[in-house]
Order: structure tokens, then sequence, then C-alpha cells
């Protein structure tokens, strides 16, 4: 499947600045006719050419490497494959790169020029195959709580400690809680992108990935619901631990989570992903692309800590020989 414009036959894609289809050869807004491939799924519905080192086995949408054409692969959007929701871009390439580039200047041991020396080795934006849970919870807590009190009496010091049991239940109702469904993707950064703007979901449709890569879901919403449940356990108890307070410690003895699934939806969330190369190791960057949040690991210049640890220490001991001269003059 690909979306040719009805003007002058180029291939439209999705523009997350004007948030509609947009023809990049003749400017054309809304002018696509969207074309069913009656290739095999490993050829370009436009020019033919074979795309069997591009077409993996999870791939829903990928680039022509001959032509440059967006294809999207009928087979892998619809049927059981086909999303409920898609999340769009709203973040474009540059804008990606924009915010790149000033998370790179808040972070203080980052090598100068690290992102004009370094070479890019991979910047694609890609619709993310995630499960969205809903689920109905209760929960029943257990725990000891202590208050202590202390006094002086005479040559004495006294000091009370009170147990006191806690006990909570608590019923919460969870929906369209996120798990990445996608074996490429690490689900360290995944979680790290979170929370999208979720209003934004729309019914999905093809032409939101003309002009991106693409994911089907790897996995099965069965086989990855113990991660759904994970964060749903750690929420519940999270909203327990606020309703528990004045005690000076408290001790967990024993928290059943009951956690029933009512719904799942199948979306397609959007990750602007860049790879640079810098001094022959590859530094992976994550870009929200609703959102704008920007995940990764920079490398860290070596000159710059010792100079940051010469500095501290130095202002340090100033200010310690300045409190001393002061308490001289003091006393």
């Amino acid at each position: 499947m690909i979306f040719k414009c009805r003007n002058c036959g180029g291939n439209i894609v999705y523009d997350p600045d004007k948030g509609t289809m947009c023809c990049p050869h003749c400017e054309g807004i809304d002018t696509e006719d969207k074309i069913l491939s009656t290739e095999s799924i490993k050829t370009c519905a436009n020019c033919g050419a074979p795309m069997d080192n591009v077409v993996l086995e999870h791939t829903s949408a990928t680039k022509c490497p001959n032509c440059g054409t967006y294809v999207i692969l009928d087979e892998r959007v619809n049927g059981n494959y086909k999303p409920d929701k898609i999340l769009p871009f709203r973040i474009s390439r540059n804008k990606a790169i924009s915010l790149l580039k000033d998370e790179f200047g808040k972070r203080v041991f980052t090598p100068n020029g690290f992102l004009s020396n370094a070479s890019v080795s991979r910047i694609e934006g890609t619709y993310v195959p995630f499960f969205m849970y809903d689920y109905d919870t209760d929960c029943e807590y257990r725990g000891t709580g202590t208050r202590v009190r202390s006094w002086t009496s005479g040559d004495y010091e006294y000091t009370e400690t009170s147990y006191y049991d806690i006990h909570r239940v608590m019923d919460a109702d969870f929906e369209g809680v996120p798990v990445d469904a996608s074996d490429y993707m690490d689900d360290q950064y995944m979680d790290l992108m979170e929370p999208y703007a979720y209003e934004g979901l729309e019914q999905f449709e093809e032409k939101y990935m003309s002009g991106f890569l693409g994911e089907k879901y790897n996995r099965s919403d069965e086989e990855l619901a113990y991660r759904a449940e994970k964060k749903v356990g750690s929420a519940i108890e999270s909203l327990v631990n606020e309703s528990i307070s004045g005690y000076a410690t408290v001790t967990k003895r024993s928290f059943d989570v009951n956690a029933r699934k009512k719904n799942v939806d199948y979306a397609l969330l959007p990750v602007w992903e860049y790879i640079f190369r810098y001094r022959n190791e590859n530094y992976k960057f994550h870009v929200n692309g609703q959102t704008g949040k920007v995940v990764g690991k920079t490398p860290v210049a070596r000159d710059k800590v010792v100079l940051y640890g010469i500095t501290v220490f130095g202002i340090t001991a100033i200010l310690g020989s300045m409190l001393r001269l002061l308490l001289a003059t003091i006393l």
C-alpha cells in the first residue's frame, strides 16, 4: 500500500507540523489516493524493486531503498494485525533534532561538539506496537505502624513506642495501561518514553503511517499481560502508601492485589530513533514523537568531570577558610 498524489503522482506522507497529508513534491494538501499492493510483500508497490533487506519478520511499514517510497504492508495492518488506535506523530524530524540539541546542552559532562562530530547511523520515525490494557483491581494491605513519644522526668529520659495495626482495602480502575509489544525496542527505553498524552489517540487509519516505519506486535497481549499487571500493582501500592501517614515507621506485612483484565486495545505510538556513532561507539536516543521527551545516554567527557571536581573542591575549600576566619573573628 502506498499513497500517491493525484496531482503529481508523488509519494504523499503525513506531515506532523501540519497535521495532515502533504505531498513533498508539489506541496499538495490532502491530495492522496491509496494504492493497494498487488505484488509480493517484499516487493515495492511503487517501483517493483525487491525489499528483502528492509522487510523483516515484524515490519509493517518501511521505505523502499530503490525509489524512496514509503510502503505500508497491507497484510500487516489488517485482520488480526489491524490496530485499534494510533497516536499520530506531532513532532517532526527537524523538531526532534532541535530537542536533542537542547538536551545535549543541558548535560554538563557531554563532550563539546558531540552532536556535530558524531556520525548518524540511523534517523527514523517509527510507530511502535503497544497493547493498552484496562483493569479492575482491588487490594488488601496489612502493615504495622509505630509512633514514638519521648520525654524527660527528673534525671531520666523516657521513650514510648506505640504499635498500630494498619489495614487498607482499596478498589481502583485503570484504563489504557501501556506495554510495548516490540522485541526490537528496549523495554526500559519505551517505559521511560511515557507518559504520552493518550487523549490524542485516534481510530487507526493507514495514512498516518505514510512517511514513517512501523512494526506489528511481536508477541500477543496474553504474553505481555504480566508487565501491565506489574505496573498496575505498583500504581495501586503507591495509592495505598499515600493514604498512610502520621507514623514514625511503617512495616508492610502483606499486600494482596487482584487484577481483572477488562479490555485490551492494540495501538501504535510514535517514536523517533536516533543512533549516533562517536569514537567507534554507538549512542542510541529516542524522542517521544508526540510530547518531545528525550531518552538516551551521551558519552562523558573526562576532562569536564575532572574540572568539575576541582572546581567544587576549590569552592568548598574557600568557603571553609572563610568560615574559619569568621568564627575566629567572632570568638
